[in-house]
């Protein structure tokens, strides 16, 4: 190792990047100082370049995702596209921000101790490092589990302890609080002091202003691929505060919320449904609740509440006991997934599982022809081509016709997953944590994209872990707490 007088924990001159099949960079001459043992968070828009910056870090770009890297880049002294990967493991570690892909066991301890075993570290090390990382994201009861049967946030919380059971010197977390709920993005933030108390640099990456770039001793904005503000988090926010709203990292000034939808007749009654996995693990517990056409109701709870588990009994991927969940009086349970698929359309919290074509407009277009290939599709009718163009508008996605859905950035992939299910009308949409980690721009159009479909008669249930941003335009609010839910009208709640 040469790490150990090294001063300067990041070292970038002109650092430029661009995708391949991609002809602008994604970063653009980007000059960087980061000092070892400090805290320093990365800011930037959905497609600003944060996320790639980070994966150039530890050398996933260019050795694993390709692309065309120029400019010099040192990371603990050693160039991460160049150093033998023995030296850069102990220097830097990365969650990304996609850490489903960093998920390769199946059972939780087993993720932990992937990375020191391929380390060789002996047993007795191993077991050492499971121990202290699972007890730093709160796991520790957790660790005999598939990863399979965990919430998405725990799944995240596993993805953190793999990382940290590493022990590298520079440690990356790529909006490491996005899938998380509010205790849990405590304690992120208590663990993030804690490394650096403990001499470890820490870089924390998102798309907002949040209270991890409050947290840190210095906040980096990027915009467009390059830094456009640098400097301490209270600096920045008393100087540039219209800037960083500009920017989409801050939220406007509040605004009314929009004339509510008329309610019509119930489309979806839950009654007593109870659900318990293999194993034994409760996970819903008499939920009772009605939504109506035009309705939006927000489904908030802890990582693990079982709002997942809820969504997929009401798509029919889990089996629903008879008699627990009906649509206009029928009973839903029995019912073949793609029938319920015609009614329901349904949002993952993992949209690219859900992308199947090479661009965004076939992707957009490709539940309008039921997914025959292009040399069968009839012509697009006037108004489905306008539907389809608006909807584009809407999310932002006008300029990206032809870019693969697999090279939007995270907020770009999540709102075309959601127009890919409007652009189909359908009684309910069901969208999973829509808004994690997006910045407030792209809020505003998640916002604007849920409110036309409730003013066209269907029901929106969007799961979250951002109620506050919500709350205005909701109707509903659904709440779950260890499987035990509470439902209340959410204007008069205002969460």
């Amino acid at each position: 190792m040469r790490t150990a007088a090294v001063v300067k924990a990041v070292h970038s001159e002109q650092l430029s990047y661009r995708y391949d099949g991609e002809s602008s960079y994604a970063l653009k001459e980007v000059n960087l100082e980061i000092l070892c043992g400090s805290w320093t968070a990365i800011i930037g828009a959905s497609g600003s370049g944060k996320s790639t910056l980070c994966q150039l870090l530890n050398g996933t770009l260019p050795r694993s995702g390709g692309g065309l890297r120029e400019g010099k880049l040192e990371v603990m002294g050693l160039d991460p596209a160049a150093a033998e990967l023995a030296e850069l493991i102990p220097a830097a570690g990365v969650l990304f921000q996609e850490h489903e892909a960093q998920l390769v066991r199946g059972i939780v301890e087993d993720e932990v101790a992937f990375g020191p075993e391929n380390l060789c570290h002996p047993p007795e090390e191993v077991n050492r490092r499971i121990d202290l990382a699972l007890a730093a994201v709160q796991l520790s009861d957790r660790r005999h589990d598939a990863v399979r049967r965990l919430s998405g946030g725990q799944r995240q919380r596993t993805a953190i302890a793999a990382v940290l059971s590493l022990q590298p010197q520079l440690l990356v977390f790529d909006d490491a609080c996005a899938s998380l709920d509010a205790a849990a993005q405590g304690s992120f933030l208590q663990l993030c002091t804690a490394l650096q108390e403990e001499g470890r640099t820490v870089i924390t990456a998102s798309g907002r202003f949040d209270d991890a770039a409050r947290s840190a001793s210095r906040v980096i904005v990027l915009s467009g691929g390059g830094v456009v503000l640098d400097g301490p988090p209270a600096e920045l926010l008393r100087r540039c505060h219209g800037q960083l709203a500009e920017l989409g990292l801050l939220p406007r000034l509040p605004r009314e919320a929009a004339a509510a939808a008329p309610l019509g007749p119930a489309l979806l009654e839950v009654k007593g449904l109870t659900f318990t996995y293999p194993g034994g693990r409760r996970a819903l517990a008499g939920a009772a609740f009605t939504l109506r056409r035009g309705e939006w109701a927000l489904l908030t709870g802890k990582n693990g509440s079982g709002k997942t588990t809820l969504s997929r009994l009401l798509m029919g991927l889990a089996p629903a006991p008879r008699g627990t969940i009906s649509y206009e009086g029928r009973d839903l349970a029995g019912r073949p997934v793609h029938e319920t698929a015609a009614l329901f359309g349904y949002v993952f919290q993992q949209p690219e599982h859900m992308f199947t074509s090479h661009s965004v407009w076939e992707e957009l277009i490709y539940g309008l022809h039921g997914g025959l290939p292009p040399a069968q599709r009839p012509e697009l009718t006037p108004q489905q081509r306008e539907l389809a163009e608006e909807l584009l508008a809407e999310a932002g996605l006008t300029a990206r016709l032809e870019a693969s859905p697999y090279l939007l950035s995270r907020g770009e992939r999540r709102l075309l997953a959601v127009i890919c299910q409007l652009i189909l009308p359908k009684a309910l949409y069901i969208l999973d944590e829509p808004t994690a980690g997006m910045d407030y721009r792209d809020i505003s159009r998640i916002v604007k994209l849920c409110r036309s479909a409730c003013h066209r008669g269907a029901a929106v249930l969007l799961i979250t872990h951002d109620p506050e941003l919500l709350a205005a335009e909701a109707t509903l609010s659904l709440h779950l707490d260890g499987g035990r839910l509470t439902a209340v009208p959410a204007r008069q709640t205002q969460l």
